[in-house]
């Protein structure tokens, strides 16, 4: 069964193009592994996270007009909700076999509830996993879905195993560090009516901590992240960070935001 087709139509030809053009990809792209390590990353690098929109009390959508508008056409980033539901419509659009996956995050200690859309997409050789909506450091391209398999995006290294709880659950090693937890699933198909719930906590719930302070963040080539986060202006390179500055008051919070990832600050 499509269960895609569940989500509406795909993409025109001209929307296809111009969400190529926003990630700064030039087509025509493969439907193979290389063409979707080329997309991930593309847009990883091009897209922000960003929960600016509920901070300021504007409802979110996971309409895909509607994010198209935000995304593409006022080029603007979003949550994992938003991020992971523009690209699998485009992964779709494209002609990919793509099918969504409902996660627990891992990395926060206490067991969460599903609330993180990841991407399975099927290939030839078997099935890889594709994020592009993770604001911290996780794989930069695809990973097959292979149990005790160590695999590395070239800058961290990443291994499935299977639980009896969590379903697949992935492990992060970053440099010089142990084995860590970063999430876990199981391979039912959901919908993109099936994250309108995360969402509504996103925006809502008094434990979500995407409304209460900004939250900004891109992938930078060479294994970057430049991100806002509790007040500081962070620069990591493999997770690890490597500048911190302090913010000091809301004012050049709003400028940074404004300067350095170049997005509005009505909130």
């Amino acid at each position: 069964m499509d269960y895609n087709a569940y989500n509406g139509p795909k993409m025109t030809r001209a929307q296809i193009d111009a969400y190529l053009a926003r990630i700064g990809v030039e087509g025509p792209v493969t439907t193979d592994l290389a063409g979707l390590a080329k997309l991930q990353k593309a847009h990883q690098e091009t897209v922000p996270f960003e929960n600016l929109d509920i901070l300021a009390g504007i409802p979110m959508t996971l309409d895909h007009e509607g994010l198209f508008e935000k995304i593409v056409n006022r080029r603007r980033g979003g949550v994992c909700a938003e991020l992971n539901t523009s690209f699998n419509w485009l992964l779709y659009s494209l002609g990919f076999d793509v099918t969504s996956y409902n996660s627990r995050i891992a990395s926060q200690g206490d067991i969460q509830f599903r609330r993180h859309r990841v991407l399975g997409v099927a290939l030839p050789d078997g099935t890889y996993t594709t994020d592009v909506g993770f604001t911290t450091e996780t794989a930069r391209c695809p990973l097959r879905l292979e149990a005790e398999v160590v695999q590395s995006d070239g800058y961290c290294e990443y291994v499935y195993h299977k639980d009896p709880f969590y379903g697949w659950f992935l492990m992060q090693k970053r440099p010089g560090e142990e084995w860590r937890p970063s999430l876990g699933f199981t391979e039912e198909p959901q919908i993109d009516l099936d994250f309108v719930t995360p969402m509504f906590y996103y925006e809502k719930h008094p434990d979500s901590n995407m409304n209460k302070i900004p939250r900004v963040s891109y992938y930078t080539d060479g294994g970057g992240i430049l991100a806002l986060r509790g007040g500081c202006l962070l620069e990591e390179l493999a997770g690890q960070v490597q500048t911190s500055v302090t913010i000091t008051d809301q004012a050049e919070e709003k400028r940074l935001i404004r300067e350095t990832f170049h997005l509005p600050t009505e909130y």
